[in-house]
């Protein structure tokens, strides 16, 4: 067992710092703090917190420390990322760089990033620790005639949706009883996916349900309900919709993007991002056999059972044990 103090520090008045664990607030924003801490290596993160042993910057941000530092580094969306400017780009890459050449260690969250990690900064010391999922208990709703495809996330361009709107076009003027529903905030796509709705023909855009957030339990049930969840993203350094729907028992349809056949295994149905057709063609396939979607079922709730936040935790505690 570690006998591990967590001490948390923000550099935002936002930020809601919990209430079980020494935190503090640090009196700079982080695009400052992280100008000043890349130009003049200081003031170090003990000078606001205390002693410490390791330091973990969860979100790109690592301070100056005379400790083992470790920095978070979830995917690289931030290269190839459309929606993004070339200054916020230029940041993050900056303050990855700047981290792996001063001797940080570097956490992600997947093989498929780690080796991007090392290929483009060059670094040595890359630890992958899984995030988990929570198991999810969501009663499903009686199931109608209607055969319902979800997906959920913000409406990015790198997500796929409007390839997924395509593809539904295909399968809808076949079958009358599919429908989708697209859930999430509105993202750097929103337009886009707006006006490639509003292009469908009347008895199919109909049939195109553009739900924006909601709360966690909403969103939930309504992936629990699906018929399949659809997650047609070009690039994912994890994929977490994917294995939430598992959890629940929702078969699923996704792409060999980025992380994704590494964290869904054999428990997905896969398409290359951007092949409209074969998505459409294994949506299709999946709608019309029973048996295909309950293999699916079940081989997607033992994938979720994989991946927990016990053992993320101990990875995670491992991690810092190993740098002390």
């Amino acid at each position: 067992e570690v006998d591990l103090e967590i001490v948390e520090y923000t550099l935002s008045l936002k930020a809601r710092l919990r209430g079980d664990v020494r935190g503090y607030w640090i009196p700079l924003p982080a695009s400052a703090s992280s100008f000043v801490w890349r130009r003049f290596g200081g003031p170090k993160i003990e000078r606001f917190v205390g002693g410490i042993d390791v330091v973990h910057g969860t979100n790109f941000v690592l301070p100056p420390s005379s400790s083992p530092r470790v920095i978070s580094v979830h995917d690289l969306s931030f290269l190839n990322d459309p929606g993004r400017s070339r200054n916020s780009t230029g940041q993050f890459d900056r303050s990855v760089r700047d981290a792996v050449d001063s001797g940080a260690t570097v956490h992600t969250i997947s093989e498929y990033v780690a080796q991007e990690i090392r290929d483009r900064y060059a670094a040595k010391d890359v630890r992958v620790v899984y995030p988990g999922v929570q198991p999810h208990v969501v009663s499903r709703q009686p199931a109608s005639q209607k055969q319902t495809l979800v997906a959920v996330g913000a409406t990015q361009r790198r997500k796929g949706l409007l390839d997924l709107v395509d593809a539904f076009e295909l399968i809808a003027r076949l079958n009358e009883e599919v429908e989708l529903q697209i859930v999430g905030p509105p993202g750097d796509g929103e337009d886009e996916l707006a006006q490639s709705i509003k292009g469908l023909p009347g008895f199919i855009q109909s049939r195109v349900h553009r739900i924006g957030f909601v709360e966690r339990q909403q969103r939930d049930q309504l992936i629990s309900d699906a018929t399949i969840l659809v997650h047609p993203s070009y690039y994912e350094g994890f994929g977490f919709p994917v294995l939430e729907a598992m959890s629940m028992g929702t078969p699923v349809l996704t792409t060999t993007g980025g992380a994704i056949p590494e964290i869904a295994g054999d428990a997905a149905l896969k398409v290359h991002p951007g092949d409209i057709d074969a998505m459409a063609d294994a949506l299709s396939e999946l709608l019309a056999n029973e048996e295909l979607l309950g293999a699916f079922t079940e081989a997607g709730l033992d994938r979720a059972r994989k991946f927990t936040w016990t053992d993320t935790a101990q990875g995670i505690s491992d991690l810092y044990s190993s740098l002390l």
